[in-house]
């Protein structure tokens, strides 16, 4: 009999030492074959990503930051670059940047989610995560700046700020681990990338220094050397980005960009103002962006929601499906922070002559959780209060943050169902579950039942939440793939007419450059078919005006990516431009 229960628990510890490693090659194999078979679709922003990479392989161009974009670092296209000198410059060479970027993610938040919630909830958050809803995969493999370094640098920071408070030395003329140097320059290393890459990081990078200086602090007196290896760290991760500001034209340094960016009004006419405003802004981020990036399957059109439009016999169904969805993650973020903040008050209650040994470790780890969720709060609350919200409430990925919440959000009812195996126990951190007893009360043994049937629930949807919309992507794989081949002819038959210089709108141009491999140089232009005032890199645009027999580049009827106009085609007509149809695309050649 002891042999067997050895043999069960030997068993048992070989499959969680499996489970992580297993579920983060699944993640990477699920996007890499989503990406192999051409979804998601890719776009100019991505095709601008590709260009800067191909600059780089090529020792052509060395960017700090995105083309025409003074705030957002250059991590991907660098990365990318590698890639391109493997495995040659393609679609899917970008992405395999973004895996690469995504593994430490994962790497990172298993970590975390295990060191803060246990293994439990970091297996469970592999799982969740290594499906791939349209909104969680897109930003983590589209190459357009920012979003994948976010979730890698955020979870990074946190994890390594969560360590260094929970094992900090307790006696001052004790010798500490040589780990610790090196865990501090890392985290000043991390956050410095990460404030290069996307300012979308800073809540976490924020919540990670408060509890650094809370819990670490007393030690940086008596060893100044670990702050000064943080800052050094931070110095040299953010080494592109204080380099260009030293030397920023005026109102181009990287703060003023990203706050004309963030207030920016795109409404055309005149835009809501006060109440109006306010709701949209709420109705935006409730109804429509935080349900999405979250891993919700759309099912609704933006324009079928109250404030955006209203479709009758939709628009209340789909504003309660959605609002659903966000009542239920506030609520498990409600639950998290109670969880969180209770036992913290109950040690803060008895902490006058101060913690020491587990119960010190105990307060680091509820004040590391509780700071995780306030940096999830911090990111949703800037997304609320922005023009974003109201205007582009389909820009979720300014959001992508909260994806890194995801073992606080599961936590709650992990610890319910932890509780009910082991009634007045429930040690979550630990998780050992046990058989339920049979020497209790019916409503004891009720209240029990109902804990694993909300818990179990409540995880169960998740899980099919998420599945579903993986399984949703499958049947847009083949349109995408059919524009990215219309492209990929284009390319070709522009190439064989000899057609170098094209004018376009900027959804199309980049992207085409890219596909070309610069055999095609496209300049954006406007409706009105003068210079676009969004030009990502001049010199394409300086290349096509000196040439004065550039075509004209339009989507057909189907496509809406720069679509042409009666008064296009009338003045290019009297240009003497001739019309050429092409797959996908409308020409004028001169």
């Amino acid at each position: 009999m002891a042999s067997l229960s050895t043999l069960r628990i030997q068993l048992r510890r070989a499959g969680e030492s499996i489970a992580a490693p297993t579920l983060i090659v699944a993640m990477l194999a699920i996007r890499l074959g989503f990406s192999l078979a051409g979804w998601p679709g890719t776009d100019s922003e991505e095709g601008t990503m590709g260009l800067m990479a191909l600059h780089i392989a090529r020792g052509q161009d060395w960017p700090i930051f995105y083309y025409g974009q003074n705030y957002m670092g250059a991590g991907e296209a660098y990365v990318a670059a590698v890639f391109f000198h493997l495995f040659g410059p393609s679609l899917l060479s970008l992405r395999l940047a973004m895996l690469a970027f995504l593994l430490l993610f994962a790497l990172a938040l298993y970590q975390l989610a295990r060191l803060l919630y246990g293994r439990t909830v970091a297996i469970f958050s592999l799982v969740l995560l290594s499906l791939a809803p349209r909104y969680v995969l897109t930003p983590e493999m589209r190459a357009v700046g920012g979003a994948v370094e976010t979730l890698a640098f955020g979870s990074l920071a946190m994890l390594l700020a969560a360590w260094l408070a929970q094992t900090q030395p307790e006696e001052s003329g004790k010798s500490w681990p040589k780990r610790r140097l090196l865990a501090s320059f890392t985290w000043g290393l991390v956050a410095g990338l990460g404030l290069w890459s996307h300012w979308l990081v800073i809540p976490f990078l924020g919540c990670a220094a408060l509890l650094l200086v809370l819990f670490s602090g007393r030690e940086w007196l008596r060893h100044p050397v670990l702050p000064l290896l943080l800052l050094a760290g931070l110095v040299l991760g953010a080494f592109p980005l204080i380099l260009y500001n030293l030397h920023a034209p005026s109102g181009q340094d990287s703060l003023s960009v990203f706050l004309a960016l963030y207030s920016q009004n795109r409404y055309p006419g005149i835009p809501p103002t006060g109440l109006q405003l306010w709701l949209k802004k709420l109705a935006g981020t409730f109804l429509y962006s935080l349900p999405l990036a979250t891993g919700m399957t759309p099912t609704c059109p933006l324009e079928a929601l109250p404030f955006y439009g209203w479709r009758h016999g939709q628009s209340l169904s789909c504003a309660a499906l959605y609002g659903g969805w966000s009542l239920g993650f506030l609520l498990l973020l409600a639950s998290s922070l109670f969880l969180s903040l209770r036992p913290l008050w109950k040690l803060w209650q008895h902490s006058k002559g101060g913690l020491r040994g587990e119960k010190r470790r105990a307060q680091a780890v509820h004040a590391s959780r509780l700071f995780l969720l306030l940096a999830g709060l911090i990111t949703l609350l800037s997304y609320t209060v922005s023009l974003t919200a109201a205007q582009r409430p389909q820009s979720m990925r300014y959001l992508v943050g909260l994806l890194i919440l995801t073992p606080a959000l599961i936590w709650p009812p992990v610890y319910l169902f932890q509780q009910s195996l082991r009634p007045g126990v429930g040690n979550a951190l630990q998780g050992q579950p046990s058989l339920l007893p049979y020497a209790v009360a019916p409503a004891e043994r009720l209240r029990i039942c109902t804990q694993r049937l909300l818990a179990g629930t409540a995880l169960a949807l998740l899980f099919l939440a998420f599945l579903e919309g993986t399984l949703a992507n499958l049947p847009e794989i083949s349109t995408a793939a059919e524009r990215q081949q219309q492209y990929v002819a284009l390319a070709a038959t522009l190439e064989h007419w000899g057609v170098r210089h094209v004018y376009s709108g900027y959804w199309i141009c980049d992207r085409l450059t890219f596909v070309s491999q610069e055999q095609v140089i496209c300049a954006t232009i406007n409706p009105w078919l003068t210079r676009n005032d969004l030009v990502r890199y001049p010199p394409y645009y300086q290349e096509v005006s000196a040439d004065p027999r550039a075509a004209y580049l339009f989507s057909d009827a189907q496509n809406g990516e720069f679509p042409l106009l009666s008064s296009q085609a009338h003045i290019l007509a009297s240009r003497h431009y001739r019309r050429v149809n092409l797959p996908g695309f409308v020409l004028y050649l001169r």
